[in-house]
């Protein structure tokens, strides 16, 4: 809407012309049942894709995985999952019972535990881990400082070696027994 130059309002939107209509085509020839001359080709019907029916050989499918991915299927497939893809492809129950486990399986994003394990233990991510699930299992963990010859033996860190040198003098005895020299 604008103000025209005779200070009228006009809705064009055009100011400083008269208003210019657009011509009207001429429908007068039409009758009601005529074509209308141009016609244009009614425009093709988009076919529906075709659904493709439910695979009823999962059994070979399942042949085909590897050992790796069998271990993990096993590993998560939760009872409650299990249900759910048995909504999902009721032709597959017996297949999902044999990858079910008896109890629920809490999944978590690997950056959760990478965070929690790096906090908790500290230093580098992968031992972290490994520290965590370390502890999780019940395990002892397999990063100790003490060199593997030394670690199978029964006796104390402090006792003597029976390999060494026996060059112990008196005064040495002395002092280690607490006495002193004059």
């Amino acid at each position: 809407m604008a103000i025209g130059l005779d200070q009228k309002v006009t809705t064009t939107g055009l100011m400083g012309g008269d208003t210019k209509l657009p011509k009207a085509p001429d429908m007068s020839g039409l009758s009601q049942g005529q074509d209308q001359g141009q016609g244009q080709a009614p425009a093709p019907i988009a076919e529906r894709p075709v659904k493709e029916s439910p695979d009823q050989n999962i059994e070979e499918k399942l042949a085909r995985l590897t050992e790796e991915e069998k271990f993990k299927l096993d590993t998560i497939l939760s009872p409650s999952n299990a249900t759910i893809l048995k909504k999902i492809a009721p032709e597959a129950s017996s297949v999902i019972d044999q990858f079910t486990s008896e109890e629920e399986v809490v999944s978590l994003p690997i950056s959760a535990i990478v965070a929690y394990a790096t906090k908790i233990y500290g230093g580098e991510e992968k031992l972290a881990v490994q520290n965590f699930i370390t502890d999780l299992s019940g395990g002892q963990p397999d990063n100790t400082n003490v060199p593997p010859d030394t670690a199978t033996q029964t006796q104390g860190m402090m006792a003597q070696d029976p390999n060494a040198e026996q060059n112990i003098t008196p005064e040495m005895e002395a002092i280690d027994s607490g006495q002193e020299l004059v």
